[in-house]
């Protein structure tokens, strides 16, 4: 960073420091180094204002990035939030179907189980009636008679 940036002072510098050990300076030598010294001072002065300028700038933007990017966190921490409770109302909807559902089933069974159970009942009321119709007619027609109340000679 030293090689890059203040090359001209450095090299002032260096020769500053030769001149006070060499010693012997006149009073012109010395004018002219103050001056040179002073030229110096003056362009690293407004490099150095430039400088502090451009950091004050970049500091602001940095600052203005570090609140937008704060307020993004924070949206995004609201929208996770909302987005968690989307979810998890959804998985109780979820769970409240799968319920519903398992309720249904168990109907569906019954009513499956009731339905063969009057099934059944129905074809061994058809097989008897078909056996006395077609196989025992005559014991039908006296049980006809039965329950009519008629006797057999009548």
């Amino acid at each position: 960073m030293k090689d890059e940036y203040f090359q001209e002072e450095a090299t002032f510098l260096e020769e500053a420091r030769a001149r006070a050990e060499r010693g012997g300076l006149s009073a012109q030598e010395w004018r002219e180094a103050y001056a040179t010294l002073v030229d110096n001072y003056e362009n690293l002065l407004k490099v150095v204002q430039v400088l502090t300028h451009q950091a004050t700038q970049l500091e602001s933007k940095l600052e203005k990035a570090r609140a937008q990017l704060e307020l993004q966190r924070k949206a995004l921490s609201h929208e996770v939030e909302d987005l968690e409770k989307q979810v998890q109302y959804q998985q109780k909807e979820v769970h409240k179907k799968a319920q519903e559902r398992d309720i249904l089933y168990d109907r569906m069974g019954r009513t499956r189980l009731m339905l063969i159970v009057l099934f059944a009942v129905l074809l061994v009321i058809v097989a008897f009636a078909a056996y006395y119709i077609f196989i025992d007619t005559d014991q039908m027609i006296d049980f006809v008679k039965r329950l009519r109340g008629i006797k057999d000679g009548t």
